[in-house]
């Protein structure tokens, strides 16, 4: 899973997005977390790349490659 590019951006509402064309953008403030959750955060929008939406197919793929997403995401929402 290999982003098109990646951009750096102020977000208000999101830790990061992914685009049709393959492009990842990423919120500054991740500098700003722990790194499991900036990692949490990068594998997510990579998991896009490859699945769209966030039905089954999306949280299988990443829980294959982040078994500890759910821990992860739920520590994310609380920020």
């Amino acid at each position: 899973l290999i982003p098109r590019r990646v951009l750096v951006r102020t977000q208000r509402a999101r830790w990061g997005s992914s685009a049709a064309d393959g492009t990842i953008r990423l919120n500054w403030r991740l500098v700003m977390l722990e790194p499991e959750l900036v990692e949490y955060v990068v594998l997510h929008e990579l998991a896009h790349l490859r699945e769209k939406n966030h039905q089954a197919g999306f949280w299988g793929l990443l829980t294959s490659i982040s078994p500890d997403c759910g821990l992860l995401r739920r520590r994310l929402t609380e920020r």
